[in-house]
């Protein structure tokens, strides 16, 4: 159990639920009736929360790494994550098509099709991981061989070569489907988000090292967090890097900085809030359901509109956290139910004092 992956996949996951209510909320509403300093505090603040989705890239590398870092990885580790993770994702994938089904469109098969195999939907995430899953297995030997510091630049220049390209170039006229590409299907390779992958691979790997290294270094993970926003938001309104999306190049550092972060300060902690706990077990479900529920409070509220402000926000907000965690209680129920939503996460456990890692600077 490690206390601090517990809170940086609840916060991830809240941010990534908040930040798609804000899009929703700002789509839907009149600009008269949220003012024009709210769409601009609101639209800069779901900007700042687009670290949710690359640190699960760091969460889920950084726990396999921790687990299996005295041991080989087991012969059912893939087996294991296609039963849990991939066939939800499918099942999903096929949730999310059927309004183009429910249209009369002829076009169902394409849009399943391209859900499925090239994250067409917000499930996207779920092929992106798969991918770092087989690059671990076959890649892990060497990775353990190699300085960390080699390893981290060799990463960061190939994940910021690769962003830099998509974020300041144009798609060329030559190449089939460019549009496509360069708005989303560059999302899919895994070298949009190699750097997170490594910055997890070997904070697993050196846990004790990254503890002591977070301690001596806290006053400017503290204060980093607030010099990658600032950079976010200049970028942003001074249209540089005019996009929306966790695939900017700025937010390979904002992310890094909010990770260590929330690892510090979750490391002072004594004792977990439950309600991160809560958000941490059911997280998997809430990523792949919560968007469904969005567009059910959105679609009532066009039928029957209401004039709630900034407040249709939150509303949209906690209808969707509510609405997918009862939702993936009652299925996790049924035998099967984990393999259309997932599985419910193991609670948290504190360790007894004889079993805590006592980490000393040498």
């Amino acid at each position: 159990m490690v206390k601090e992956i517990f809170v940086l996949r609840s916060v991830g996951c809240l941010c990534i639920v908040f930040l798609h209510s804000i899009y929703i909320a700002l789509t839907s509403l009149p600009e008269r009736e949220i003012g024009a300093l709210s769409e601009s505090l609101f639209d800069s603040l779901q900007l700042l929360l687009y670290f949710g989705t690359p640190m699960f890239i760091f969460i889920s590398q950084f726990l396999i790494s921790y687990s299996y870092r005295e041991r080989p990885l087991p012969n059912h580790f893939l087996t294991k994550r296609f039963r849990y993770i991939l066939i939800p994702f499918i099942c999903m994938a096929i949730f999310y098509s059927l309004p183009t089904l429910l249209e009369g469109s002829t076009n169902w098969l394409t849009k399943f099709a391209m859900n499925v195999l090239l994250g067409d939907y917000h499930g996207y995430f779920i092929l992106i991981i798969f991918q770092f899953y087989l690059f671990h297995k076959y890649f892990n030997h060497y990775l353990r061989k190699m300085p960390p510091k080699v390893v981290f630049l060799l990463a960061f220049l190939i994940n910021g070569s690769y962003l830099w390209t998509f974020n300041f170039t144009s798609p060329p006229d030559s190449l089939p489907y460019s549009e496509y590409i360069w708005e989303r299907l560059y999302w899919m390779p895994l070298f949009g988000w190699l750097f997170y992958f490594v910055l997890g691979y070997y904070a697993g790997l050196y846990y004790e090292k990254l503890i002591v290294f977070l301690e001596r270094w806290r006053y400017v993970l503290l204060i980093g967090p607030l010099v990658s926003s600032g950079i976010l938001l200049f970028l942003y309104h001074t249209d540089i890097i005019g996009v929306h999306s966790s695939k900017r190049i700025d937010i390979l550092f904002h992310t890094t900085f909010i990770c260590f972060c929330l690892f510090y300060l979750t490391s002072l902690f004594k004792k977990l809030p439950q309600f991160l706990v809560l958000i941490s077990r059911y997280s998997f479900g809430i990523y792949l359901l919560h968007y469904f529920y969005i567009f059910v409070a959105d679609y009532l509220f066009r039928l029957y509109p209401l004039q709630l402000g900034v407040m249709y926000i939150f509303l949209l907000f906690g209808f969707s956290l509510v609405g997918s965690i009862v939702t993936i209680y009652w299925l996790n129920k049924w035998r099967y139910g984990y393999l259309i939503i997932g599985k419910v996460g193991v609670p948290y456990v504190e360790a007894a004092p004889s079993q805590r890692v006592k980490i000393k600077e040498s």
